[in-house]
């Protein structure tokens, strides 16, 4: 698969993964906030239930007090001044902040009011069979909200029984409650509450504008309504209902009372007998949703980004070392290429080397050849006289002779053939005392000539060392042709050859009475002589390619001004290991 589908599918995956990490930390953000609020929609519940009957426990309080007072019992004699009790009763209205407080009978007769004196809510009859007075003449405490009819305004009745010396209530007192008058002692509060009464009716409210609107279905006729009459009551705002992790959640339309989104949340009041419900609006909560959701989207963008810029920077890493190893395969290839070319080259410099070596030989090995011949014309041309005097012992005597001259001149052409071949690249076994040997064959003629002595002493045992035997051998004739050069025209003129085993190695030094090297770490630089240079002399790649020769054997070659004058050359060869049949 291509690394970009690769890519694309990892992309794909990571941000599938964060999408479902965003909505993850959203709605559990949304489900921890809208449990808070629900918890906090239950206190303040709480509490505003506890203002509301704080409020209005002193009412009932006041209920009881009245319907014991001595004065208000006796308002049931005929004898009795009202007028007197019509100012206890309005005295204690204004003290305790109710709306009105009157006596009726079991009839509903208004017997005496706080009202008494003025035209405001002032009545003569209270019809019987409401409940709160119901409730206050069968013995317990009336409680009752409704619609006052002759004021039209929410109200809450409050009635006891009035016992005047008999088993059952002659009457009862009713206080009057303004429910406007208990909210406007309300503190200005910041959500939205309502106690909403059996007609699921808002009666109570800290909102107003939201008093008297009841809670159904939209268009739902008002026949079923109790206590109310059809134009006293309004829809409630237009809205709709949703479930959120088991809340509920209202959306309301045109309406600047209640929050556009709200938590509701419900609680039944026993001792009111009404239901509260707060409106808590979600703004808040759903902003620190959006603001978490939008937090774990910004470090998982930044995460998502490092991550990027990693992939970046490795594949720019893996492009680079891509790069680095095409190059570095070329580079190789050109390498072998060029070791070939540098081996061919190499190999053609050795068998230039050997020619220039013949060609400086030539003259030396003419005069070797020319010996033998010589002497062979002789022997031959003596025996011819003494077959003809038939002296033959003596004759067969020349015979001899004459073959021993052969096999000089035979060795000598075979040492020269030998050293002019081209060899394989091989390395194995060689004798390296016969290669020092065959070498000072071959340059025997030029050390006469020059008058050059040589202190060799070969061993009875062979010296095996791994190498190539023409190549070793051209190693050799190169020392010694650069010692020959070197003692031109000094003396003494001796070159001393030694072989020594040190461990696992046989070391070769070749040294001579010449002058000495003049930078000795410089002698095997290709190119560095010290010679003239010219076609008799040198280009100085002798001694660099005798150095790679040795090198190619795993052996080494070192220089240095031996003590005694001169230059010395030292070669270590591994040894050759014993074949074993």
């Amino acid at each position: 698969m291509p690394k970009s589908s690769v890519l694309n599918i990892y992309v794909l995956l990571y941000i599938a993964v964060s999408s479902a990490l965003i909505m993850g930390m959203y709605f559990y953000s949304l489900q921890s906030g809208l449990d808070r609020l629900g918890e906090t929609a239950r206190v303040r519940i709480d509490q505003s239930s506890d203002r509301l009957l704080g409020q209005l426990v002193s009412f009932k309080q006041l209920s009881n007090i009245l319907s014991r007072h001595p004065d208000i019992i006796t308002a049931f004699k005929p004898t009795t001044q009202l007028t007197n009790i019509n100012g206890l009763l309005k005295d204690t209205a204004l003290l305790y902040g109710s709306e009105q407080i009157f006596i009726v009978s079991r009839k509903g007769k208004v017997i005496a009011s706080s009202n008494a004196d003025t035209s405001i809510s002032n009545t003569d009859e209270i019809n019987p069979d409401e409940p709160y007075v119901q409730a206050a003449l069968n013995g317990r405490l009336g409680y009752f909200g409704a619609i006052d009819k002759q004021t039209d305004a929410r109200t809450i009745f409050i009635a006891r029984g009035i016992y005047a010396g008999q088993s059952v209530p002659q009457g009862a007192v009713i206080i009057k409650v303004d429910i406007a008058t208990l909210e406007y002692q309300w503190h200005v509060d910041d959500v939205s509450l309502a106690f909403f009464d059996a007609n699921d009716v808002a009666f109570v409210t800290n909102r107003p504008s939201m008093a008297l609107r009841r809670i159904g279905s939209p268009g739902k006729p008002f026949s079923d309504l109790l206590h109310y009459a059809q134009n006293q009551v309004l829809n409630f705002f237009d809205h709709s209902k949703s479930k959120v992790f088991n809340h509920n959640i209202w959306k309301f339309q045109n309406t600047d009372v209640l929050p556009k989104e709200a938590l509701v949340f419900s609680q039944y009041i026993p001792r009111l007998e009404m239901t509260a419900r707060i409106f808590m609006s979600t703004q808040s909560t759903k902003f620190y949703s959006r603001v978490q959701a939008g937090l774990t989207a910004a470090i998982l963008f930044a995460f998502g980004m490092g991550l990027w810029s990693l992939w970046l920077r490795r594949q720019r890493l893996a492009d680079r070392l891509a790069i680095e190893e095409a190059a570095n395969i070329k580079l190789e290839a050109r390498v072998e290429k060029r070791t070939e070319q540098l081996k061919l080259a190499q190999y053609q410099l050795v068998q230039a080397g050997k020619l220039k070596a013949l060609g400086e030989m030539s003259a030396g090995i003419s005069h070797e050849l020319s010996q033998p011949l010589a002497a062979m014309k002789n022997f031959a041309e003596n025996g011819t006289k003494m077959l003809d005097h038939n002296q033959f012992t003596d004759a067969q005597n020349n015979f001899g002779l004459i073959s021993n001259q052969i096999d000089r001149a035979t060795r000598i052409i075979k040492s020269l053939r030998a050293f002019a071949r081209k060899e394989k690249e091989t390395i194995e076994p060689v004798d390296l005392q016969i290669v020092i040997s065959e070498s000072l064959s071959l340059m025997n003629a030029r050390c006469i000539s020059e008058n050059v002595s040589v202190v060799w002493q070969p061993s009875i045992d062979p010296a095996m060392v791994m190498g190539g035997h023409v190549r070793l051998q051209q190693v050799i004739i190169n020392l010694l042709t650069n010692a020959l050069d070197a003692m031109d025209n000094l003396n003494p003129k001796i070159i001393f050859i030694d072989l020594s085993q040190i461990n696992n190695t046989i070391q070769m030094s070749l040294r001579d009475t010449g002058a000495g090297l003049v930078d000795p770490e410089r002698v095997f630089e290709p190119f560095y002589t010290t010679k003239e240079i010219g076609a008799s002399k040198g280009i100085g790649l002798g001694l660099s390619i005798s150095y790679g020769i040795i090198g190619s054997f795993g052996g080494e070659m070192i220089c240095n001004n031996h003590d005694h004058g001169g230059a010395q050359f030292t070669i270590s060869l591994c040894k050759a290991q014993k074949q074993t049949s």
